[in-house]
């Protein structure tokens, strides 16, 4: 427990820091060393807290953990991102995100007896990678949405002017979508080899949803390649696909673990 609220209250300081940052006209960052180690304890601490994540029958993994695990995992993406690329404002939506879903961990833990079976922890894993490189394209949509309304509306802030250049987001944007559909691609690749009966495990919604969602992905990403899509083509698309996969996944464990326990 004190794991999870360390996590919270570091993951929320960097947050807080970052906002500091990006709204005030400072060329450099004067707490970026801080915010840094600030995310490593946080992204450490939560590390920490899936003790009770393996057992001998299979992976604990009800709606709180994996919300926390996609969670954790978006983190440690962003912070190695944020190394060598310009996504350094996305940790403004990442880690509060983060620290929420510990807090709901916290509120709502989850019962020992969802357990999934490690013969498809491979499959299970590569859906959460998946999820996670597409929020982070999710959340990069959010930024550029908002950098291309205050660009035509002529409002030019501290925080517009921080921000990479509008052809440089969309690049970065499509380089997470591509990385996530490849791997969605894959997890519906093992999903179909090492599920056996859909309509027994009530999994039936959940992969028609996900093939929807895959369909919009490989849409707009062979739309950027063959007509140059972008813009609000690409932003409303991208986040339409991912709330699909969030009802999907989510909404399913919801209603199931939460609604018809």
């Amino acid at each position: 427990m004190f794991l999870s609220y360390f996590a919270i209250s570091t993951y929320l300081t960097a947050a807080l820091l970052l906002m500091r940052f990006f709204s005030k006209n400072e060329l450099k960052h004067p707490h970026q060393q801080t915010t840094s180690l600030l995310i490593s304890f946080a992204i450490i601490a939560q590390t920490l807290t899936f003790t009770d994540f393996w057992t001998t029958n299979g992976i604990v993994f009800g709606l709180a953990n994996s919300a926390s695990f996609v969670a954790w995992l978006i983190a440690i993406l962003l912070f190695l991102s944020s190394i060598s690329k310009p996504v350094h404002a996305l940790g403004i939506l990442v880690y509060p995100l983060a620290a929420i879903s510990l807090g709901f961990g916290i509120l709502f833990p989850d019962a020992s007896d969802k357990i999934i079976p490690l013969s498809i922890a491979s499959h299970v894993f590569l859906s959460i990678t998946a999820y996670a490189l597409l929020a982070l394209a999710v959340c990069q949509s959010v930024l550029l949405k908002i950098q291309e309304n205050h660009l035509h509306a002529h409002k030019i802030n501290a925080f517009i002017n921080k921000l990479p250049p509008l052809q440089t987001m969309e690049g970065l944007l499509f380089q997470s979508l591509r990385i996530g559909f490849y791997l969605l691609t894959l997890s519906l690749i093992t999903g179909f080899i090492f599920i056996d009966d859909f309509l027994a495990q009530q999994l039936m919604h959940k992969t028609v949803l996900s093939i929807i969602a895959w369909m919009i992905f490989a849409t707009l990403i062979t739309g950027r390649k063959l007509f140059g899509w972008r813009g609000k083509q690409a932003i409303t698309t991208t986040q339409v696909g991912f709330s699909l996969l969030v009802i999907a996944y989510y909404g399913s464990k919801f209603v199931l673990e939460r609604l018809l326990a």
